[in-house]
């Protein structure tokens, strides 16, 4: 019995005869499914590659101004922000100039604005205390500008997650429904010691 099946499984692997239809079965589904995810991993980190040049050039626009900031040139700044990037996805940029006091022994926010949809809240004194091993070493009254901008990758439908029961070709389980990039930017005022809000 022992020496049939041995002969029966040795004439198998010599064999060399098949159906290339079953391996492509086989080997399709995982292949169409990490080509995707390689196309959806490259626009994500071209978007985040966009991101951080707008970032740099809203910094740099903003720490060259020496009259007060207001709505309307963050509006336009925001402009400036989606051209870049495209309007493909959401997106939010924060505004936010700091200082340092030696008073208080800590950053202090001078103004902080907020735009578009994925930051939602202003920055405080007490969110910048919980930032400091972030943020870069400052005199005493010395103020920096900080952007931080959040920009949604789009993801195939085919790879989002929109319930418990979903998974791609064999159960490759990727959650893309969460895809965002960061980018933060600091920079310090270059033609005046502080960039104000409305009025110095």
């Amino acid at each position: 019995m022992i020496l049939a099946l041995r002969q029966k499984l040795r004439r198998f692997l010599k064999r060399t005869d098949g159906s290339i239809t079953l391996e492509a079965i086989l080997y399709m589904p995982p292949i169409l499914t990490l080509f995707l995810i390689s196309l959806v991993l490259f626009d994500g980190f071209r978007t985040n590659n966009l991101s951080q040049k707008a970032s740099y050039a809203i910094a740099d626009a903003i720490s060259r101004e020496t009259v007060p900031m207001d709505d309307a040139y963050l509006s336009g700044m925001e402009q400036v922000y989606t051209e870049i990037v495209g309007r493909r996805a959401g997106y939010g940029l924060r505004f936010t100039v700091m200082r340092w006091s030696d008073a208080n022994d800590a950053y202090l926010v001078d103004w902080s604005r907020v735009r578009g949809t994925l930051i939602s809240n202003t920055l405080t004194d007490a969110d910048l205390a919980g930032m400091e091993d972030s943020l870069p070493i400052l005199q005493n009254g010395e103020r920096v500008i900080m952007i931080e901008a959040r920009t949604d990758v789009n993801v195939p439908e085919g790879l989002r997650k929109d319930d418990d029961t979903w998974a791609p070709p064999l159960a490759m389980r990727i959650d893309f429904d969460k895809f965002e990039m960061a980018a933060n930017v600091i920079t310090r005022p270059r033609f005046s010691p502080q960039v104000c809000w409305e009025a110095c």
